[in-house]
């Protein structure tokens, strides 16, 4: 068996560019809004909105999954009760979209999870380029955000 301590590095390079392509949705809604061009009735704030809850719900999702299969983590109880929540409050700020509020929640959201995972991570060095990545992109999303906040409040 292969310990921790004598794996090498976990090739993330799909995962990055998955990661990375995620990204691509965001921009899309920052484009609509900023056109103001709407798909079958769908505006930018709204794509931006539901991509954004979306994402979170699934950034939770992972967490519930990492409580589920690790029975002996510390902070298992915590995880499990955070994931729900957090996914709770992305939805209710999509179901409040126009609300001025919910883009900034959203994105108080995501800071939160990023650090948090960032408090949590493991010190196993074959996860960095993951953790690398993750915060990457975690900060990607919160510039979209502020991005999209300043298109529609111009």
């Amino acid at each position: 068996m292969v310990s921790d301590e004598t794996r090498g590095e976990v090739d993330t390079r799909l995962f990055n560019w998955l990661a990375y392509l995620g990204v691509v949705p965001f921009v899309i809604g920052i484009v609509m809004a900023a056109f103001q061009y709407s798909v079958l009735g769908v505006d930018g704030r709204l794509w931006f909105t539901a991509y954004s809850a979306v994402i979170l719900s699934f950034l939770c999702g992972v967490w519930w999954g990492g409580a589920l299969n690790r029975l002996d983590h510390v902070h298992r109880l915590p995880l499990m009760l955070l994931s729900n929540i957090i996914a709770l409050v992305g939805w209710v700020a999509l179901l409040f979209y126009q609300a001025p509020l919910a883009l900034p929640v959203l994105m108080v959201a995501f800071l939160f999870v990023e650090r948090a995972e960032a408090r949590l991570k493991p010190n196993l060095s074959f996860f960095s380029g993951y953790f690398k990545t993750r915060t990457r992109v975690s900060y990607l999303v919160v510039a979209c955000h502020l991005a999209m906040i300043a298109i529609l409040w111009r």
